[in-house]
């Protein structure tokens, strides 16, 4: 049985638009990017228990993964940045090896209560370039490898009748500090995903989803090869980058599992605001 839940701060909203943004590049001598690094998109992971302390394979994915994050680092310094920012944002925060991490990379772990972006904390408007590694699909995408959006529970979600994926819920967030998004790696969903929202920006895919635990995987070195020259070319063409942006009033609608249930009911809750906080926390109270 549903449960229909709301708290409409303001209005009714209409049906969104994304409003894919030119980036004017700024005059200084170096740039600043963040990495955002989650895990299900990088390359050979189709498991969810593989990417979690005490599965054998863990610390040769989270090689795998800062791989990754090293390539992307080294094809930004190709393009001109200067300041690297690492945000680890998949689960507990212990995924990339930071002895391993290029040196001239900064690495955010951790988490402060209280704050729904998570993800990209730290982020505002000295930062030149949002850049996504290990991304993947939304919840309720089939065919996308570790499909989900924040948690497991979460069945559906939507702000403005549009469906996001993390990557978007993320740069819904620092596109309030004009920050664009300009590169996303991960499974060939995630990349679509990143297109519809973000348009034409550059994308590695890793893999090719089969199902959300079965795909096939690119070398990892060949994705790193991938990833190096993408970033490099994103930066380059920095102004092609899209600060994300959806209309206001914010209506956020988000569909999960109720804790505990054994009959499989569900909970719909609505909430809608002018303010992106508002929304954000009242998503993150059902994770």
């Amino acid at each position: 049985m549903n449960k229909f839940l709301s708290n409409d701060v303001k209005g009714k909203s209409d049906v969104s638009k994304s409003t894919p943004g030119k980036v004017v590049k700024k005059g200084k001598a170096g740039l600043k990017i963040m990495i955002q690094v989650d895990f299900e998109g990088i390359a050979s992971v189709v498991n969810f228990d593989e990417i979690y302390p005490g599965h054998a394979h863990f610390e040769r994915n989270c090689k795998i993964l800062t791989n990754e994050v090293n390539a992307a680092i080294e094809g930004a310094s190709a393009a001109g940045a200067t300041e690297f920012i690492v945000r680890d944002g998949h689960a507990g925060n212990i995924n990339v090896d930071p002895l391993l991490l290029d040196k001239r990379a900064m690495l955010t772990r951790g988490r402060v209560p209280g704050t729904p972006h998570t993800m990209v904390l730290g982020i505002d408007s000295t930062f030149d370039a949002l850049l996504f590694i290990g991304a993947h699909a939304r919840a309720g995408e089939q065919i996308g490898t570790l499909s989900h959006t924040m948690s497991l529970d979460v069945l559906d979600f939507k702000i403005n009748d549009r469906p996001l994926f993390e990557p978007a819920f993320n740069a819904l967030y620092a596109g309030q500090f004009g920050v664009p998004v300009v590169f996303v790696a991960g499974d060939d969903a995630a990349c679509r995903e990143a297109v519809l929202n973000f348009g034409n920006i550059e994308t590695v895919t890793t893999k090719y989803a089969f199902g959300r635990t079965c795909a096939m995987s690119k070398s990892p070195e060949f994705v790193c090869d991938e990833i190096r020259a993408g970033v490099k070319n994103a930066i380059l063409n920095i102004d092609k980058g899209t600060v994300f942006s959806l209309e206001k009033p914010y209506r956020m609608e988000v569909k999960v599992k109720v804790k505990g249930s054994e009959t499989g009911e569900e909970i719909v809750d609505t909430c809608t605001s002018d303010n992106l906080e508002v929304i954000m926390k009242r998503f993150w109270e059902h994770l």
